[in-house]
């Protein structure tokens, strides 16, 4: 049991405590008094894991309950609200509304049926809308993060086979190549490279699995293993320190990049990397000479751009730019 959810069932309990301390002596009020205490039970039984069928009825019984103890205990007006409440946080819209509203439906027929009440229930009343609108937002901040949490996922996957399978092609095809020539001892090499591609790749998806559990990242030994594979070179100044989880990951994927698209638009040119840990600010850098080709524009291309997207998110910044001797990037993250 979490601690928000025996929170919640003390809440509960104090709450049907004070209805049953009122001096409500009607036999029809304790046996309500009675189910609606089951009736939450039942509802925190069947909400997680979530048996809709099961959790509907503990509803409607909780909140016709709520609104007939009200005539009896004012205090009652509290489990409509509570009704309101799990129905905006289990349910979507088009069907929480209609069951946090069968608590002050059944206030008005008990409140007419003892003699009309209109303070009543108009305070049963506001007590559900404002339940209600709780119970909607929760569960609205409770999607959002889930569909974040979704969209982080599939991009640190993207990223990761992006980089893996694309350097593993690379090698495949120069084994196809070696292959045709006989050169056995080369095309070992070659196949050797690709099992060490692969492993790494299964490596770089458990590392990106432990910073989605918000751990920190090495990100200065994460580097100094993808330089080492790519066979660039690796400076760095100040003292290495774990980034928080969204930074260092950004941090690294931006070399990660940056190292593919010299790779894959200037073939044999080599690749200098620059990571400087500052006070409050780690930057990295990375140029490499000029392709063969053109230079591409200043932050062109669907990889620099998911780069600056990734960055800006963990509050950092990108500039990227080419001149004749060659392309440089510069990724900052403020970690």
């Amino acid at each position: 049991m979490t601690v928000r959810m025996a929170v919640r069932i003390v809440s509960l309990a104090a709450l049907l405590a004070l209805i049953a301390a009122r001096e409500v002596h009607h036999p029809a009020a304790l046996v309500l008094l009675a189910v609606a205490a089951v009736a939450l039970a039942a509802w925190a039984w069947t909400s997680r894991p979530l048996r809709a069928t099961e959790a509907t009825l503990s509803l409607v019984v909780l909140g016709v309950t709520g609104g007939v103890l009200s005539v009896w205990a004012s205090e009652s007006i509290g489990l409509l609200a509570t009704t309101a409440i799990a129905a905006g946080t289990t349910f979507p819209l088009r069907r929480s509304v209609p069951l946090a509203l069968c608590g002050p439906a059944a206030l008005v027929v008990a409140s007419a049926a003892a003699g009309w009440s209109g303070g009543l229930v108009i305070g049963g009343t506001a007590a559900t809308l404002g339940g209600l609108v709780g119970g909607i937002s929760r569960r609205q901040a409770h999607e959002q993060a889930e569909h974040e949490a979704r969209v982080r996922l599939a991009r640190e996957l993207h990223d990761v086979l992006a980089h893996t399978l694309g350097a593993l092609a690379v090698q495949l095809e120069a084994a196809d190549a070696v292959n045709e020539d006989g050169d056995r001892a080369q095309l070992a090499e070659l196949l050797r490279r690709s099992r060490s591609l692969v492993a790494s790749g299964l490596e770089e998806t458990a590392e990106a699995v432990r910073a989605l559990r918000d751990e920190p990242v090495p990100v200065a030994e994460r580097i100094a293993a993808l330089v080492e594979g790519a066979g660039a070179s690796l400076h760095v100044e100040g003292a290495p320190r774990p980034l928080p989880p969204q930074a260092g990951l950004a941090l690294y994927r931006a070399a990660q990049e940056a190292i593919t698209n010299a790779r894959k638009h200037a073939p044999g040119a080599p690749a200098e990397l620059r990571l400087t840990f500052r006070a409050g600010e780690t930057v990295l850098t990375v140029t490499n000479a000029a392709p063969a080709g053109p230079v591409a524009a200043p932050g062109a291309g669907l990889g620099l751009q998911g780069m600056r997207e990734r960055l800006e998110l963990a509050g950092g910044h990108l500039d990227a730019g080419g001149s004749a001797e060659g392309f440089t990037v510069e990724a900052a993250v403020p970690a």
